[in-house]
């Protein structure tokens, strides 16, 4: 009797184990592809305060390009990225991507237009000049590019203002190399002559570069690295205690 009160035996259920473990088995790819979106969408966040953070004003278009795809349990898997498709123009992507790899930065269309007219030689850039009115998100304008496109396609000089305000600018270039005695002084640039109540000023609209190198500032392998070593465990557990939540059966 003794011997009995000193025993106990142990046995299993090994059919309800082995169900319980092919219900886990099914729903891992569902909350593994719910994890890999999660993770994309953290990622992307990520990715935009990067940016914001690079960029001292990024306009909407470069602020909101980040994105990421939605995973499947039949392709596992999410892209997080810059847009590099766009209706018209540049993409956001063409407009960064030096920021991603580093190197010399790409022309601009404003500064492809001056190539064709030979007011801009290869390899130079056109970085704006204190004579630029820019935008809230440090850009100039279209329309004040393409008031200086035509005034050094025609030579004229443009009426600004109204009233006693009014003054007549004139836009000339300084080319790199190429000096004369009256603007020998001068960078090379575009430059606005202003002349008002019988006066003249010359201010720099932009000025030439020989080039405009960017450093890898945005790194996108360590924001996806840094993103699953901090989040990506107790997300999944979260997304698995889910899926078998709502596992029929």
């Amino acid at each position: 009797m003794w011997a009995a009160l000193a025993m106990i035996r142990i046995t299993h259920n090994l059919d309800k184990l082995v169900k319980h473990l092919n219900a886990i088995e099914k729903q891992i790819p569902f909350a593994a592809a719910k994890t890999l979106t999660v993770i994309g969408k953290q990622a992307k966040s990520q990715l935009g305060s990067d940016i914001r953070d690079v960029f001292e004003r990024p306009t909407p278009y470069i602020a909101n390009s980040p994105f990421s795809t939605v995973a499947t349990k039949a392709k596992p898997e999410t892209i997080v990225g810059i847009r590099d498709q766009a209706s018209r123009g540049a993409s956001p992507a063409q407009y960064i991507k030096e920021h991603f790899g580093g190197g010399i930065r790409g022309s601009k269309p404003f500064e492809m237009l001056l190539g064709g007219m030979g007011v801009l030689p290869a390899g130079w850039k056109a970085v704006p000049a204190a004579g630029l009115k820019l935008d809230a998100f440090g850009n100039p304008s279209r329309a004040q590019l393409k008031e200086i496109l035509g005034a050094l396609r025609t030579g004229l000089r443009v009426a600004s203002g109204r009233g006693k305000r009014q003054s007549l600018q004139g836009y000339f270039v300084v080319l790199p190399g190429k000096t004369h005695r009256l603007s020998a002084h001068l960078s090379p640039g575009i430059w606005r002559r202003i002349e008002r109540s019988g006066r003249s000023v010359i201010i720099p609209v932009f000025i030439f570069v020989s080039n405009a190198n960017y450093r890898d500032s945005i790194n996108l392998r360590k924001i996806a690295a840094n993103v699953i070593e901090r989040d990506f465990n107790a997300v999944f557990a979260r997304e698995m205690v889910n899926a078998l939540g709502t596992a029929k059966g």
